[in-house]
């Protein structure tokens, strides 16, 4: 998407968000595949997004005797922020996973049940879990270029 789209759906309501979705493929070719494997998601929205750094930053208050506080230690609980952007943000995927006889086969998720969060941060390898994490900061302008246009954005 050009720069100058993305400065202009920043500033307009419901130009993002839920009804918003884009598809990322994922930059490797799997044998005997027609395509690439491939993510949909969408961006969060602004209240999802306050949501997601409430439930991910907190701070811990540690106190004296006297009941004075001491020092305070921020936390940050990654594994709840991934949690909440895969439930949030995931919308369709076909990744490939291992079948019982070692193919490689789509793994999709079911009709039935939508997506098995837990299922995919248990399984997921290192490699494809962090394409996945660049393509929910992409669609969500958590990479630095996209951080650096909503400031000149906001600038202006």
């Amino acid at each position: 998407m050009p720069d100058d789209e993305r400065q202009r759906q920043a500033w307009i309501i419901g130009a993002v968000g839920r009804n918003y979705e884009r598809v990322f493929e994922a930059p490797v070719e799997i044998d005997g595949w027609q395509q690439r494997p491939w993510v949909k998601v969408r961006p969060l929205t602004a209240y999802e997004a306050l949501q997601r750094e409430s439930l991910g930053a907190y701070d811990e208050y540690h106190l004296d005797n006297d009941g004075n506080i001491q020092r305070v230690v921020r936390r940050y609980d990654r594994a709840a922020v991934t949690r909440y952007d895969y439930e949030h943000c995931l919308v369709d995927f076909c990744l490939p996973r291992e079948d019982n006889e070692g193919g490689l086969v789509p793994y999709q998720p079911s009709p039935d049940k939508g997506i098995d969060t837990d299922c995919l941060l248990d399984n997921l390898p290192p490699a494809l879990a962090d394409w996945l994490d660049e393509a929910l900061d992409e669609v969500n302008l958590r990479c630095l270029p996209d951080q650096k246009l909503l400031s000149a954005v906001k600038k202006s």
